[in-house]
């Protein structure tokens, strides 16, 4: 493995330990925050953090992004507003066990785009590091018990996830279009600016319902992790990561977004750490790297 593609490695799976925790949140305040008021103020929380960043630049960024809206502008529909603000949905009506087995199936979702799309087509060695990971994954979500499996039951909530997937695979594919001369920051911030405008009037559609984002600590709270690490942090890391192996390849490593979540559930749920918490993480954690690291994917990249 190539300092290069460690780099993209640690950058793709740290942004899938931050929306992770996006998930697992969603479901936990699903009661109290409305879906887009949550999208809404995250994105602007966001745009915030980045302004300063970006300040210095930002002339030649905007230059870059005019020249290029069409693009810049999807990717900020298709990331910030619509894959949020479906997950967000289909979390109000999902167990988070559910939600976790679909989003495992991700990976497949952004392959096939790519095929279509780029032309990238999905090697056998790919294809097997898929199935290897997704059964590491499906081991922890069954509580190692595969037969619990067989209980799960598909509902609306689950379909809002799923088409929230396709989503996130046309974004993936689309940030192979991103435009040259645009920083990584820059992107980020427009893509910022732009899903809070696009999510906006939805937004206000909530608040004609009298629903609104509370002042408590939970709503807070909400907005803050959001803002700052599922949005400033992830989106840098995964655009970033992105960059360096390409979409087919980056988009392995959100296989771990089970895994860390049935973590975070440990941490801050008091779950316990379990026998197959052991057994099902590396066995995730070896299929993406199976799929990932091989000579003939480092080739093509």
């Amino acid at each position: 493995m190539n300092r290069n593609f460690m780099i993209a490695a640690g950058l793709a799976a740290l942004a899938s330990l931050c929306w992770a925790g996006n998930w697992v949140l969603g479901r936990a305040i699903r009661a109290d925050v409305p879906p887009f008021g949550l999208t809404f103020w995250r994105w602007t929380l966001a745009a915030a953090i980045l302004l300063p960043v970006v300040a210095p630049r930002l002339r030649s960024d905007w230059a870059v992004v005019r020249a290029h809206l069409p693009p810049v502008a999807a990717m900020a529909l298709l990331s910030a507003a619509m894959f949020q603000s479906m997950t967000y949905i289909g979390l109000h009506s999902t167990e988070a066990v559910n939600a976790l087995l679909v989003s495992a199936t991700m990976p497949v979702f952004i392959v096939i785009i790519a095929w279509i799309v780029l032309r990238e087509r999905l090697t056998l060695r790919q294809a097997v590091g898929i199935g290897i990971s997704f059964c590491g994954v499906a081991f922890i979500i069954a509580r190692g018990e595969p037969a619990r499996l067989l209980d799960l039951h598909l509902n609306v909530g689950d379909a809002w996830i799923l088409a929230a997937l396709v989503v996130w695979g046309l974004y993936s594919v689309l940030l192979k279009f991103k435009p040259a001369g645009l920083s990584a920051v820059g992107l980020t911030f427009f893509i910022a600016v732009m899903g809070a405008a696009f999510i906006l009037p939805f937004h206000l559609w909530e608040l004609a319902r009298g629903q609104t984002v509370p002042l408590t600590a939970a709503g807070i709270g909400a907005v803050a992790y959001t803002g700052i690490f599922a949005s400033v942090v992830a989106l840098l890391s995964y655009n970033a990561a992105v960059a360096r192996i390409g979409p087919s390849r980056a988009v392995f490593f959100l296989h771990l977004m089970p895994v860390f979540g049935a973590g975070l559930a440990v941490l801050f749920l008091g779950e316990r750490l379990e026998t197959f918490h052991l057994i099902g993480f590396p066995v995730a954690l070896g299929g993406v790297l199976f799929a990932t690291a091989s000579p003939a994917a480092a080739g093509r990249t």
